[in-house]
């Protein structure tokens, strides 16, 4: 005789059943499981009330990988509405197979595992890998959540160094650092769940060595590394690293004047960020939809689109998290944008006035980022007849190339210099 079904689970009971009731504990923990698998680790009273509804939204997909990690379930078996493309596998919760000091706080930690994994449906420890003799008959190295911490600050630390010296320089770490942890994968001993996510590190590792390639100026490179991140968004259904990816081949098809092509990647980027991604993301991708727009001689549409991007900035306020990639965005790359706009249709002093303004606004931590606005403005200075001020612009921007080694700051530089060579032969 079958034995009944078991009453499904709603996130309430689950969380209860580990004893985290009042939203301070729960922020604890979810705090503690975010830095241990390298996600954000801030959440409010207002979001843990939400989940706790009837009928949750689904959240965006690294808390749904904080949840899911903290839980042990995937959180359609918590009644979340997850769409079927953000289902993941998962094994076992974080908070179960490796504890950490804020769960030890607890009167009776036994007995609340007990509770967790019967809410899990059961799961054996000795499934997941976890506590577990290896299957192998090699001693594989034993892969848990610190590795992977460790991992995710890794690649951290790259995104900071490529904003200070550019990709030629930071090209090689970043080959290594995707080395390590395609190795990690191959030769490593872990559960799915940290299967995913090292999965998931080498897709973005992946895009983050495209990306230094395409500032480096080798965009063959750069696409190769693209559409292996790329295949790996698709495998792992993970919207949020497909999106980046089509974020970066926009900027490559800006590059190489392939207007159209960028307006597909950032309007495809667009509409698989639309349900989840915060509205500083959405402005990225306008601020590249524009551009493209601007290019193909649409400027009536490449202004609203643009007014949309400056709209969404304004909006997020860091209303909700946004991808570490996303930081650069601002006021600077708003102001850059719209003097392309100006640019490409033929309004080289406008330009200058908005080009003046991003520079302004520039941060200085963004040596590559300067030295391309110092030659964009340089070359619409040159264009409008300000020899003497490009030059002082072209003399800057060159001083920045002696700390960031940026294909695409050095050819942007080099165009602005044949502007000015163009209006004051001798100099």
């Amino acid at each position: 005789m079958s034995e009944p079904a078991e009453e499904p689970r709603t996130f309430a009971d689950l969380v209860d059943g580990f004893g985290w009731r009042s939203p301070k504990q729960f922020i604890r923990v979810y705090a503690a499981v975010a830095a241990r698998i390298g996600e954000r680790e801030d959440v409010t009273d207002r979001q843990i009330r939400r989940w706790r509804a009837p009928s949750p939204p689904c959240p965006q997909p690294g808390r749904q990988r904080v949840l899911e990690a903290m839980l042990g379930v995937p959180l359609e078996q918590a009644g979340f509405r997850v769409p079927e493309h953000r289902r993941n596998a998962v094994t076992a919760s974080v908070a179960v197979l490796d504890p950490i000091p804020e769960l030890r706080e607890r009167p009776d930690p036994m007995q609340d595992r007990r509770t967790i994994l019967a809410a899990a449906g059961g799961i054996a420890l000795g499934a997941t890998g976890i506590g577990a003799a290896p299957a192998t008959a090699y001693d594989a190295p034993r892969i848990g959540t610190d590795t992977v911490t460790d991992l995710r600050r890794g690649l951290a630390s790259l995104y900071g160094l490529d904003d200070r010296f550019g990709g030629a320089t930071v090209g090689p770490l970043a080959a290594a650092h995707l080395s390590r942890v395609r190795r990690l994968i191959d030769t490593g001993s872990y559960p799915e769940t940290i299967g995913r996510q090292l999965r998931l590190i080498s897709g973005e590792t992946a895009e983050h060595v495209g990306w230094l390639a395409f500032d480096a100026g080798d965009h063959a490179r750069a696409r190769s590394f693209w559409t292996q991140a790329s295949e790996t968004a698709a495998e792992l259904r993970d919207d949020s690293l497909g999106v980046l990816v089509l974020a970066s081949m926009a900027l490559l098809e800006l590059r190489e004047k392939q207007p159209r092509h960028a307006l597909d990647h950032a309007r495809r980027a667009a509409e698989l960020a639309a349900p989840w991604a915060p509205p500083s993301l959405l402005s990225i991708l306008a601020t590249r939809e524009a551009r493209a727009l601007a290019m193909l001689g649409d400027s009536a549409s490449a202004r609203s689109t643009l007014a949309n991007a400056a709209r969404l900035y304004e909006k997020d306020r860091g209303s909700r998290p946004a991808p570490d990639w996303t930081l650069f965005h601002g006021p600077a790359e708003l102001a850059s944008a719209q003097a392309e706009l100006f640019t490409a249709a033929g309004h080289h002093r406008a330009a200058v006035s908005w080009l003046r303004r991003s520079l302004e606004r520039q941060e200085t931590a963004y040596a590559r980022n300067e030295a391309l606005q110092r030659a964009g403005l340089a070359g619409a200075l040159a264009r409008s007849g300000e020899a003497e001020e490009a030059a002082h612009h072209l003399e800057q921007g060159e001083a920045l190339l002696t700390e960031v080694s940026s294909g695409r700051a050095r050819e942007s530089l080099a165009v602005a210099r044949r502007e000015l060579d163009r209006v004051r032969p001798t100099r």
